[in-house]
């Protein structure tokens, strides 16, 4: 039984690990694909992109540990992991709820965070970040 539980635990502890995100600026996840990316500048993110009938506008986690995004509008199996400044940006002005909004808001938000939309209309799309 000690057996299953410590095999369990290294098991989860490495799931755990793998699953965390840089929160000291560095540079992403790891040297490697910021190198990969600037060997291949001419590969950027399309915005927005389709993948397994859902539709992304920004880099997605959707099937990896990390975020990546499609170099196509319509994913043929043509992708890169994504850098820091591939993430969406927020794109002002923007229409909520029918209103129009030149910066980050806490309207509709339930814990009065700011964010926008990274489309010019959020009650077409949808798509949103937090500023």
């Amino acid at each position: 039984m000690a057996l299953h539980l410590g095999i369990f635990l290294i098991w989860a502890g490495a799931f755990v690990f793998l699953q965390l995100d840089h929160v000291d600026g560095g540079e992403g996840v790891c040297g490697l694909m910021k190198t990969m990316s600037l060997i291949f500048a001419d590969n950027q993110c399309v915005f927005p992109f389709d993948y397994s009938g859902k539709r992304y506008f920004d880099c997605t986690k959707d099937g990896s540990l990390y975020s990546w995004c499609s170099l196509t509008t319509s994913y043929s199996g043509r992708w890169r992991y994504c850098t820091d400044t591939d993430f969406a940006k927020c794109v002002f002005p923007f229409i909520y709820n029918g209103q129009k909004f030149y910066k980050c808001t806490t309207a509709g938000s339930l814990l009065w965070n700011y964010w926008c939309s990274v489309t010019a209309d959020y009650d077409r799309d949808g798509a949103w970040r937090y500023c």
